[in-house]
């Protein structure tokens, strides 16, 4: 098949877009777990330093307070106070003047008399209330921290970018083994639609995921279909049979009648033969036709049962007369979900087969979403029943009876329209059935 510009528009062995879809869909969900993972690595890193940084300031706190002296009205720290390392150690009157200091020399910035922990953008700094007043503030420089929480941050970086790569990658392998059993699948249905080889099925997936349900729904469909097409091709086969024998039978009348002049009682009687072949042409017709129809979209409305049946009684008060039977009617109001002209059709077709094949009077009776025709007689073989309901199959017995063979199928393949059951029951001396409606 070809597009307005020539070129094929068929199946493509790689639908790039769709596979950049889902490897952006999975590297997505990579990258934002590798983020979310690095941000979680970076603030349990900073609390973890910040945590260890605040409890040395707390054990030198601890020191500090324990080494506060009041030397003849002047405070100080003891001489055995050494702070290690960077650690300041400052004793602080109520206004925030440093009465005594221990450790690193005086800050380049002023710091807030804050009791508890305080950062600023060089110290991390602890202040705690002494007696007498007075605060005792111990602090440390935090640049190492920050040094090694911005180091931190550029590995997380550089490593997220890395695996984010990494997950596209992995992303495209993941989509692409994801989406070859699709491929088969379309490939195959590509040379079904292309070679008619309906027999074909795709290669069913293994296990129980999405995929293998894909496969054996599209085989599923493929069987369903090839036994559509099988019967198509049957029904059309048999329905040309049926066609041609009365036809053949036509056109040799035709032929003798117009072989010599003859006198005008002769052709009325040769026209009189013909007309009985073709009503039984049209009525043949007909059935195909209501019979093709089954395929259609289904349109149910509301149908009282009664009064169908009522009606079709007296369209066939003529044809019962001549079978010399009489039908009788037991209604009662009935409404289902249907079609009201194939409920018709149904209904006359089950009447007609009682009148045909039946020995005495017929029956039709109507109750609570169900109609039944009732007939006396045997009725057909109780085994043959299944294929009674094929087109053009008839009973043993009945080749001298005027028929085709679509009356019962016909009915079998309405009542599948509406979801309703078509029930055979054989009695003693009489033969009944039942078209039953769902709820």
């Amino acid at each position: 098949m070809t597009g307005g510009g020539g070129r094929r528009m068929g199946w493509r062995p790689r639908d790039w877009s769709l596979r950049v879809k889902l490897t952006l869909g999975y590297a997505l969900v990579f990258a934002v777990t590798i983020l979310l993972g690095a941000v979680l690595v970076y603030a349990l890193a900073r609390d973890s330093l910040t945590g260890s940084l605040d409890t040395t300031l707390r054990e030198t706190a601890s020191v500090a307070q324990g080494s506060i002296e009041d030397q003849n009205g002047r405070w100080t720290f003891s001489s055995e106070l050494r702070p290690t390392g960077d650690l300041a150690i400052e004793l602080l009157s109520p206004t925030g003047r440093t009465l005594a200091r221990a450790g690193q020399e005086e800050h380049d910035q002023a710091i807030p008399l804050r009791v508890g922990f305080v950062s600023t953008a060089e110290h991390r700094v602890l202040t705690l209330p002494v007696e007498g007043g007075l605060f005792l503030r111990v602090s440390r420089p935090s640049n190492t921290l920050v040094e090694l929480l911005e180091t931190l941050a550029r590995i997380l970086s550089a490593g997220s970018v890395l695996m984010v790569m990494v997950a596209c990658g992995a992303g495209y392998v993941l989509a692409d083994r994801a989406l070859r059993p699709v491929d088969a699948v379309a490939r195959t249905a590509e040379g079904i639609a292309r070679r008619g080889t309906y027999q074909e099925r795709v290669p069913a997936a293994p296990g129980q995921d999405e995929m293998a349900r894909l496969t054996s729904t599209v085989n599923a469909m493929l069987d369903q279909l090839e036994g559509t097409i099988e019967r198509e091709k049957s029904f059309a086969r048999i329905a040309a049979h049926e066609l041609r024998t009365p036809l053949t039978v036509l056109k040799g009348r035709l032929d003798l009648t117009l072989e010599r002049p003859r006198e005008a009682a002769d052709y009325q009687r040769a026209l009189s033969g013909m007309q009985g072949r073709v009503d039984a042409l049209v009525t043949l017709s007909e059935s195909l036709l209501a019979l093709a129809r089954t395929d259609a979209p289904v349109r149910l409305e509301r149908v009282e049962l009664a009064g169908s049946a009522a009606a079709v009684v007296d369209a066939l008060d003529e044809v019962a007369r001549r079978a010399g039977r009489q039908v009788q009617l037991d209604l009662n109001e009935s409404w289902v979900q249907a079609e009201a002209e194939g409920v018709g059709r149904a209904l006359a077709n089950l009447i007609e087969n009682a009148l045909k094949y039946g020995t005495g009077g017929v029956l039709v009776r109507v109750r609570e979403r169900e109609v039944t025709v009732r007939s006396v007689g045997p009725g057909p073989d109780q085994a043959q029943w299944t294929r009674l309901l094929e087109p053009f199959e008839r009973g043993a017995g009945t080749q001298g009876t005027a028929g085709s063979g679509l009356g019962l199928p016909l009915v079998a393949a309405l009542a599948r329209r509406w979801n309703a059951d078509l029930l055979p029951r054989w009695e003693e001396g009489a033969f009944e059935v039942s078209l039953r409606f769902p709820a």
